[in-house]
């Protein structure tokens, strides 16, 4: 089989920049570092993957344009090594909140004045938005077996609200950073199969995964793709998910999403009169089309930790398809090698994310109440679970589900409902052993 983890050569981006910003790119290197694939332009992309971008303006404006309202100045600051975020710790010491977490964030479902996300952070002369917290409420799930699991349920709030109260209507929904790697192999993926996988499940009727198309405007296309990434699945190529985390978390312009002021809204006046770092020579914008390229091509050199090939752990794998898990979490996928997020070249090899990327309604426990798109307020994305392998020494002590409040694979399965709620009373009904094989098997994936 090829070997789909490599990379598919794609244009040089580090020519197509101006003189000026190709020598300030090339400054964003990590000092000794080794290259993170074949490739300047992948290296390229990992230095500005790194980068902690500054307010504007600055005698370089290849590095400003941040804020003026944001949650972080850089990708690994969500991302450290290119894993995932985790929730605030509302027992650490340190402030009357505990530690704020990492990559975490408070999605809004649209409020007039604080928009879609809260920003926690703010440039000099600005107003952050808030504080997000979190508290939790242990509820236990007891097996017949008398084994005990101690789910943790979030209440959210957001404190020092900076703008007044938000709107009565509006709900809050955390999110924390995914782990990153792989995802360039999911961006290949034809839509054509995540469509076919949708039409099997309506026809055999055991769960009712659908696709959530968006339409990219900003970009001057007409016709809706499917979504697969985000936890809604709300963007269709990767391009489109790093273009709306630079908006909504670093406060900066990009092609798909334009605006310089972020997620600033009209009510916000002194954000969006602020100084702003776009500029003629870069597109008229902060993150030109050839920097997100960039970022890009870095994502796409990272592959997946496991998933390139069937897990070997067949008893598992043959359990975790009785118990209903592969009915969501579908095992294997056809990649192409043709243009991301598009159905163009041939097949040539197959993953293993355990996903089908649809969405699902998740039942009223994991409910959020902030449509996204096609997505309703109950609706997920199934999660690929390609990567846990990587984490697997520190089951019990994890930032699983959209806003890391299970700590183990058990507790992240207790969560489920909804279609997955026959899958869940599979679970509950298994003997001690069986359910510490399927868990086994997924922290080996």
């Amino acid at each position: 089989m090829p070997d789909v983890s490599s990379p598919r050569p794609r244009r040089r981006f580090l020519s197509r920049l101006p003189l000026g910003l190709a020598a300030a790119l090339l400054l964003a290197l990590p000092s000794g570092a080794a290259p993170a694939a074949d490739g300047l332009d992948a290296r390229i992309g990992e230095g500005l993957f790194r980068r902690m971008w500054v307010a504007a303006p600055t005698a370089t404006q290849a590095a400003d344009g941040l804020g003026p309202l944001y949650n972080a100045r850089s990708c690994a600051t969500c991302h450290p090594r290119g894993g995932g975020g985790r929730p605030p710790d509302p027992a650490a010491e340190g402030n009357d909140q505990g530690d704020q977490g990492v990559g975490f964030a408070i999605k809004l479902n649209d409020d007039p004045v604080y928009g879609r996300q809260i920003q926690s952070n703010a440039l000099l002369g600005q107003i952050i938005e808030g504080r997000p917290g979190v508290a939790y409420r242990e509820e236990p799930v007891r097996f017949d077996d008398g084994e005990i699991v101690r789910l943790r349920r979030p209440a959210y709030a957001v404190k020092d609200l900076g703008y007044g109260p938000l709107a009565e209507a509006t709900a809050l929904s955390a999110r924390v950073a995914p782990r990153v790697h792989g995802m360039g192999l999911l961006d290949r993926i034809p839509e054509a199969a995540i469509q076919a996988e949708a039409d099997r499940q309506a026809r055999e009727g055991v769960v009712a995964g659908r696709p959530n198309r968006i339409t990219m405007t900003s970009l001057g296309e007409t016709a809706p793709r499917i979504g697969r990434f985000g936890w809604k699945a709300t963007h269709p190529t990767l391009n489109h998910q790093d273009s709306e985390a630079f908006s909504l978390d670093i406060g900066m312009s990009t092609p798909a999403f334009p605006d310089p002021w972020g997620d600033c809204t009209p009510a916000q006046t002194a954000c969006r009169e602020a100084r702003h770092g776009d500029s003629k020579q870069f597109e008229g914008l902060e993150i030109p089309s050839t920097v997100i390229g960039l970022i890009d091509v870095y994502l796409r050199s990272l592959p997946p930790d496991g998933g390139l090939k069937a897990s070997r752990d067949k008893a598992g794998g043959a359990l975790f398809a009785a118990t209903g898990c592969a009915a969501c979490h579908r095992p294997s996928y056809p990649v192409t090698d043709g243009e991301p997020g598009k159905d163009a070249g041939p097949t040539v090899g197959t993953i293993f994310p355990h996903s089908d990327l649809l969405l699902h309604d998740m039942g009223d426990g994991l409910a959020d109440d902030v449509p996204m798109g096609e997505a309703r307020g109950r609706d997920w994305r199934t999660t690929p679970l390609w990567g846990l392998n990587r984490l697997a020494k520190d089951d019990g002590r994890l930032s699983l589900l959209h806003d890391g409040r299970a700590r183990s694979v058990t507790e992240a399965i207790l969560w489920h409902g909804g279609e997955a709620e026959k899958a869940l009373s599979n679970f509950m009904d298994l003997p001690a052993g069986s359910r510490k094989a399927l868990v086994r098997y997924v922290l080996g994936l």
